[in-house]
């Protein structure tokens, strides 16, 4: 890898565990900051429903989450599923400690989801950028 190369995984790395801190302080914050943040994105969604805003929000978040670490760690893809698919579980367990959140298993999977995406996403595309360059 080449010097461009290694300075660009590093500040990948280091946005993917800005992201995580990022994901940690909405999932363990007051709920306040949810519903603030709801209203403040829905005009740009076309307004769907609280529901579905939550929904799109975990799945898409998680998505970024692992794309990123795949891109930062593209050889460690164990350690990448661990810190994104188990991420969001013992970000969920955590949200139960909270007083006015609670952690659900169906938003720990919408998150898992949503990381395995991301991660198989960016694990494909890498493969077919990698083939591609072989043939020519």
């Amino acid at each position: 890898m080449t010097s461009n190369g290694r300075t660009i995984a590093r500040l990948v790395a280091a946005l993917a565990w800005v992201v995580v801190a990022a994901i940690a302080f909405a999932t363990l914050t007051n709920v306040g900051f949810v519903y603030w943040l709801y209203f403040k994105l829905s005009p740009f969604l076309l307004r769907p429903d609280v529901k579905t805003y939550v929904y799109i929000e975990h799945v898409a978040a998680f998505a970024v989450l692992g794309i990123l670490f795949t891109i930062a760690y593209p050889r460690r893809t164990l350690l990448v599923c661990v810190i994104v698919i188990g991420g969001a579980a013992v970000l969920e367990v955590l949200q139960t400690l909270t007083p006015d959140r609670h952690g659900t298993l169906v938003d720990a999977l919408q998150k898992m989801a949503g990381g395995g995406a991301g991660i198989l996403l960016t694990k494909g595309t890498m493969r077919l950028f990698s083939a591609a360059r072989r043939k020519s």
